[in-house]
């Protein structure tokens, strides 16, 4: 687990977004398949009310993958606003293209 978080903490906010988005393409395939929005499954599944299916333990992965990149996308998101409120004192933010 310790690896994951490592890697986690080493993740860009832009790979975290692009990250995010792909997974967000996985979790509507799913939801669509079986009519069933991904929290509304989480909670299910977790509940143990469904089976250990290969299609439920992989929604199960991407949904945990994806509130772990949104968590840390936050945890970052908010370091970086607060720094360009800093430099901003009173004034607007200067917020630049991601790479710039």
């Amino acid at each position: 687990m310790r690896g994951a978080l490592e890697y986690f903490a080493a993740m860009k906010r832009e790979d975290i977004i692009r990250d995010t988005h792909g997974l967000d393409g996985e979790l509507a395939a799913l939801e669509e398949q079986y009519g069933l929005m991904s929290a509304d499954f989480y909670h299910c599944y977790r509940a143990g009310e469904l089976e250990q299916t290969r299609d439920f333990i992989r929604w199960a992965g991407y949904y945990e993958a994806k509130q772990e990149r949104e968590a840390l996308y936050r945890q970052l998101a908010y370091e970086r606003l607060r720094e360009l409120r800093r430099r901003s004192g009173l004034g607007v933010l200067a917020l630049d293209p991601a790479g710039a």
